[in-house]
């Protein structure tokens, strides 16, 4: 039997775990009552936020790990709203919930035995948290009854080891993790499924992989559809600070989506493109409108303040442009009253705030097609229609509607097309359908314009043989189902990941040890998102710009750390490849961990790939000094290939920022430094490009200490000849076979040694200048004239020189 999800959503909300329990035991009095008072504490029981929408950006630090104390150290915190000491649990909870849970768990209750282990793994409502205890709970919990999430629960402990506290063991983990899946707890079907798909822990085997990942699909399918998308907690807590290498370096697109925000700047372009926004308040209107029924992670929905906004927006609509049949209205106030129509006809369509009134919704629906004829009011016109929630069903009426949405390619009008088609089947099969070809076109296209549950109809669709007999030539894999399930279950993770809305009200609230909790179940279930930001807590990343605390990590928080860092890079994240180069490369000293030249130089290689301008960059400098390359070789020209990979990477990423009016990204000094620096190093070392280097030889003292060192004529000149056509058939997108070869010109070392030659002499000049000046303003500060001390006070100031020509061009030369 399903256990009742009231409790889980009382003091897990978290998680809100659905498990197979077994019938409600004797002797449950105690439970009972413990659990009505649950019920008394979470409705009264406040959560104290320390970050907010206004401080969290660039400012989310995570605090110091305490590995005595094994807990982080909130004294060496530093924000902007420091947390003041941990508030103490509710005393209801500990005079009476846990003695009441303690005496029903003497007597083998095992949904006692499981509540108390839940509340002392997650520390709810301010509970100190006790991993010991916790695991013994769920310990005696199946020596009395084989429950599913006591089984998962076990599983997750002995896959992390909750972070040191306990020996890490994979075998034992997918053993707790398999039955707990058998038994249909969701959150071990998801850690299954992922381990089969990706080869944690046990071979790779998709096929093995895909009837959990069915199963999942059709559990989120058949939940029913919610009226307003949830809020999306899938989140990288890096992105909070630009991401994690801050905003400007890092490449992956950030998962942060605050509407307040986005709308924010939206408003801020329509007023730099010299529109005021009291002219065209529908746009004012519907923003606030949208960002009040929508909520984000620190607002919560308000359909009250949603209605009344876009209330005014149609009543202003009407008032000015009604009397005349919406005639002459102005092209942006016409895209953003329909907008106010579309989202005022949708609440009162699902009763959002108002009562369902399906007759109000058309009548205010078919006067914004008047406006605009949007893909959206023909959607929902056509569910009117189709339904028949005003007047007698009409299904032909509404499939005009969802042709004429669909043909504007968004994604809910294919959809509904493609399911009404189906509708037609009856009783019979789809594949013996004669609309089958139109049923399958249909939902693709809505799934390629983003409809969630479209992505499900069409993984079922492969799954079911019907892609094939309508695209014989289309290979169908499992590995291309796949795909679309585990899409399917991304775009609905508050039904199956809900306790990534307890890690994230956690980390807000300064709890970063439960807030690591939830972000490892969702990274062992797979979520990229929820596997960097457990890194990003395990790790303790910092903000750019921010005064760095001292790193403190034990061995298996750091192992752990790099395992979903490891596990995130191969579902794509780049910035995560380079995190792990720059952490085997020792670029981090807190780490404490050997350097591993050849690993750095893999996963930077594994991002350059990608075409990561960073990633690039990172490789060029390994062939540069030699690290981890063959042989520990150096080879200028393939450091040479991939800085103008760096550079070509970088101009593309610009390109689309700009197009995507993304704020501008770090500049390309750096790169543009590095290929000087190298035309300077092969001038030092011109007869030997590519040339062997020791393990403890780098740089420009070895480029020196080579200039001696020659190999044969033959092996030289094949050496050279092959690093410059590689690098050259890359730069200039010639073949290997027919590409020429680059020689730098006297004349380029000629200009590069003139102008060195220049600023050398001007950089000289400058200081005997200033010397002079320095020494004539002593000798003038003996006797100082009234009209000379102004101008001594603008040169001179205690131990310091400020000039203007001067300052000019020894700043130019550093540069």
């Amino acid at each position: 039997m399903q256990r009742t999800s009231l409790l889980r959503s009382l003091f897990l909300y978290l998680c809100l775990f659905k498990d197979t329990v077994a019938d409600a035991p004797p002797n449950v009095n105690e439970y009972e009552s413990a659990v009505s008072h649950l019920r008394q504490i979470e409705a009264e029981y406040q959560r104290k936020r320390i970050y907010t929408a206004d401080n969290i950006e660039n400012n989310l630090i995570i605090p110091p790990y305490d590995p005595i104390k094994r807990q982080y150290n909130l004294k060496k915190y530093r924000s902007h709203n420091p947390p003041s000491t941990p508030p103490p649990p509710p005393q209801q909870l500990t005079e009476t919930v846990l003695p009441l849970l303690e005496i029903s768990a003497s007597k083998n209750n095992p949904k006692a035995l499981i509540t108390l282990g839940d509340l002392y793994l997650f520390g709810n409502y301010s509970l100190p948290t006790d991993y010991h205890k916790a695991k013994n709970y769920y310990e005696k919990a199946l020596e009395v009854w084989p429950d599913a999430h006591a089984y998962f629960m076990l599983g997750f402990i002995h896959s992390t080891g909750l972070f040191g506290e306990f020996p890490v063991d994979q075998k034992r983990a997918n053993l707790y993790y398999q039955v707990a899946a058998e038994n249909g707890d969701i959150n071990a079907l998801q850690v299954v499924a992922y381990r089969n798909l990706k080869g944690i822990g046990v071979p790779s085997n998709c096929e093995l992989a895909l009837p959990y990942l069915s199963r999942l699909s059709m559990m989120g399918f058949d939940r029913g559809r919610t009226p307003i998308a949830d809020i999306d907690y899938n989140i990288r807590v890096s992105d909070f600070n630009g991401g994690l290498y801050g905003e400007k370096l890092s490449e992956t697109v950030s998962s942060i989506d605050i509407p307040s925000r986005k709308y924010a700047d939206i408003r801020t372009q329509i007023e730099e493109q010299k529109l005021n926004a009291n002219d065209h308040e529908y746009a004012t209107f519907y923003y606030n409108g949208l960002e009040h029924l929508r909520g984000d992670y620190f607002t919560e929905r308000d359909f009250a303040q949603a209605f009344r906004e876009f209330q005014k927006c149609v009543a202003i609509g009407e008032e000015y442009y009604g009397s005349r049949d919406y005639s002459n209205v102005d092209r942006l106030d016409r895209v953003f009253l329909s907008l106010c129509q579309v989202n005022l006809g949708r609440m009162y369509l699902e009763g959002l705030y108002v009562e369902k009134d399906a007759s109000k919704a058309q009548q205010i629906l078919q006067t914004s097609l008047k406006v605009k004829a949007s893909s959206e009011a023909l959607n929902q016109l056509g569910i009117i229609e189709e339904q028949g929630l005003v007047g007698e069903a009409n299904r032909t009426k509404a499939m005009e509607y969802y042709t004429l949405a669909s043909k504007q390619k968004r994604g809910a009008g294919s959809k509904n097309l493609a399911k009404s088609l189906m509708e037609t089947v009856g009783t019979g099969s789809i594949e013996s359908n004669e609309n089958r070809d139109l049923i399958y076109k249909h939902m693709q296209q809505a799934a390629y314009y983003g409809s969630t549950e479209a992505l499900y109809y069409v993984g079922n669709f492969l799954e079911s043989g019907l892609a094939h007999l309508v695209e014989p030539e289309e290979r169908v894999t499992c590995a291309k189902i796949a795909l679309y399930y585990r899409e399917f279950m991304k775009r609905l993770t508050s039904f199956y990941a809900p306790h990534l809305k307890y890690a994230f009200d956690e980390l807000a609230s300064g709890n970063f040890g439960n807030a690591l909790v939830g972000y490892s179940i969702a990274a062992e279930q797979g979520y990229e998102q929820a596997q960097v930001s457990a890194a990003h807590l395990l790790y303790q990343v910092q903000p750019l710009y921010t005064r760095q605390e001292t790193k403190t990590f034990t061995h298996d928080r750091l192992n752990l750390a790099i395992q979903y860092l490891d596990r995130a890079s191969k579902q794509g994240n780049v910035d995560a490849t380079i995190l792990l180069g720059d952490i085997y490369k020792g670029q981090d000293g807190h780490a404490q961990i050997e350097p591993d030249y050849e690993r750095a130089f893999n996963y930077y290689r594994i991002a350059a790939d990608k075409h990561s301008s960073h990633g690039a960059f990172k490789l060029a400098e390994m062939y540069e000094y030699g690290l981890g390359s063959e042989n520990h070789s150096v080879d200028y020209f393939l450091a040479k290939r991939y800085y103008d990979q760096s550079l070509q990477y970088k101009e593309k990423s610009d390109l689309e920022r700009q197009t995507q009016q993304l704020k501008p990204t770090y500049s390309s000094a750096h790169i543009n430094w590095a290929l000087l620096r190298l035309r300077f190093k092969h001038l030092f070392n011109r007869n030997s490009a590519n040339y062997r280097m020791d393990e403890h030889s780098s740089g420009w003292f070895s480029a020196l200490k080579s200039l001696g060192k020659k190999t044969t004529g033959e092996q030289k000149s094949a050496q050279q000849m092959e690093s410059l056509s590689k690098a050259d058939a890359h730069h200039y997108g010639t073949s290997y076979d027919t590409e020429f070869v680059e020689n730098y010109d006297v004349g380029d070392y000629l200009v590069i040694t003139l102008t060195f030659i220049f600023f050398l002499v001007f950089f000289i000049q400058n200081i005997i200048r200033q010397v002079r000046r320095m020494r004539n303003g002593n000798q003038e500060r003996r006797e100082p004239e009234p009209e000379q001390q102004a101008q001594d006070r603008a040169e001179w100031n205690g131990n310091q020189f400020h000039f203007r020509r001067g300052n000019f061009e020894f700043h130019f030369f550093a540069i």
